[in-house]
């Protein structure tokens, strides 16, 4: 599992993010703003940072929701 840290004028968040080799997935965890998520290796780049987005902006601002969606989508990357 890898914990980054988001920081953004407005939001400080921990981000977890927990990949599952086995089951190809990825678990994101943002227990700050009671969010998570699962998908699968399948998602990924632009499609994976909208589809991210679509859901956070359920719970952020707009800003907010893409700053994250991009950061996560770079981080799953690495991982």
């Amino acid at each position: 599992m890898k914990i980054r840290q988001s920081n953004s004028d407005s939001l400080t968040v921990k981000v977890y993010i927990h990949e599952n080799k086995k089951e190809e997935t990825f678990l994101v965890s943002i227990p700050d703003i009671f969010f998570s998520i699962q998908f699968d290796y399948e998602l990924y780049g632009e499609s994976l940072t909208e589809y991210l987005y679509l859901h956070l902006f359920n719970i952020l601002d707009e800003q907010e929701a893409n700053e994250l969606a991009l950061r996560i989508t770079q981080w799953t990357s690495e991982v």
